[in-house]
């Protein structure tokens, strides 16, 4: 058994992840978060492991000097060989979030509701939804919830219950006109709570052939890019459900924040590779225009050339007609480029 200070266990997790630290000792990574925590030592967010892997460097907040409690763990090392027991990340998370001390027994009656839980009830009481037969609804920037009338009470019981967790355990819930929101470490998730329905073939009805109707199950809905569902069950129902729930929240945040570090990595290499392209092709342009002008005025040397050989073999020509000509020729030759009055640089172009 190996006894480590705060100090070295507080090294220790911040120069590795703790699914590694559990390959050297016999604790789970969730166990060894646990043990974090009850020493009060500052951990690593979900997804900063990601964030190294792209290169960034943590911010390592300092360990507390203030502590008065236990100073060291003990623990052993694991034999050479031994494998860590792969349990699922939701599974740890779960039983990691079940022993958490927090309000998951939905009550059987409304006690200090949360304001939010105080609104909806009131549009619950008045609002139906014309497209759901036997539905009411909260109104756009309220919880939202839509379920049959009988069953207000268990979505406003479990939803009052559900933000209580969500806050205890240091996240938020926020309600805007575009929906309800947990947010997990600056992620956004979206959540809806529902009756689920069954389709029905009407027949007196224009233009429109079946109708959906509340069948008395309720489910709570994870609905951003990331999606999932629970559901009353044969055995188990939607309130037992909350520590499930909050793991399922949890992880799908840590997920989500690595999909998007992961896409903000893409479009920053995309982005640079759009520039070094863009940069080649614009010096692939100038050079381009470079020859061709090379080209342009070597021909345009090589015709004043043409020019001046030509006048050396002309026979008694006008000598006023040769200082014209060789005047055109020092006019046409780029390295001269002699002024003239009468033709342009555009009279060039079509020599």
């Amino acid at each position: 058994m190996i006894r480590l200070t705060r100090e070295e266990i507080y090294d220790m997790v911040w120069e590795l992840p703790m699914t590694e630290i559990a390959k050297r000792y016999i604790i789970s990574d969730v166990g060894f978060r646990k043990l974090c925590l009850r020493l009060n030592i500052p951990i690593p967010k979900n997804g900063d492991w990601a964030k190294v892997k792209a290169g960034y460097k943590l911010s390592k907040p300092k360990l507390s000097s203030a502590w008065k409690g236990k100073a060291f763990a003990e623990l052993n090392e694991r034999p050479p060989g031994e494998q860590v027991k792969k349990v699922s990340e939701l599974d740890r998370l779960v039983k990691q979030v079940a022993l958490e001390k927090l309000p998951f027994k939905v009550p059987e009656r409304l006690t200090k509701p949360d304001i939010l839980i105080v609104d909806a009830k009131e549009s619950l009481s008045k609002l139906t939804d014309a497209n759901y037969p036997g539905m009411v609804v909260t109104t756009k920037g309220q919880l939202d919830i839509r379920v049959a009338p009988a069953n207000t009470g268990r979505a406003l019981r479990f939803m009052d219950t559900l933000i209580k967790c969500v806050r205890a355990r240091g996240y938020f819930f926020e309600v805007n006109n575009d929906g309800n929101f947990v947010i997990v470490d600056d992620i956004k998730l979206r959540v809806n709570f529902r009756e689920q329905t069954n389709k029905f073939r009407v027949h007196n009805k224009p233009y429109q052939d079946f109708e959906w109707r509340p069948n008395g199950k309720l489910s709570f809905r994870l609905d951003s890019r990331l999606k999932a569902e629970w559901k009353d069950l044969k055995t188990q129902l939607l309130e037992d459900q909350l520590p499930k729930i909050l793991a399922k929240l949890e992880l799908a945040a840590k997920q989500e924040e690595e999909y998007l570090e992961k896409a903000r990595l893409w479009q920053e290499n995309w982005e640079r590779q759009r520039i070094i392209q863009a940069e080649r092709e614009m010096r692939q342009r100038k050079e381009q225009k470079g020859f061709h002008e090379l080209m342009v005025k070597a021909k345009r040397w090589k015709q004043a050339q043409l020019i001046r050989e030509y006048l050396t073999a002309i026979p008694n020509a006008d000598h006023e007609w040769l200082s014209w000509a060789n005047h055109k020729a020092d006019w046409l030759d780029p390295v001269i480029n002699a002024y003239d009055e009468l033709l342009t640089e555009k009279d060039k172009e079509g020599i």
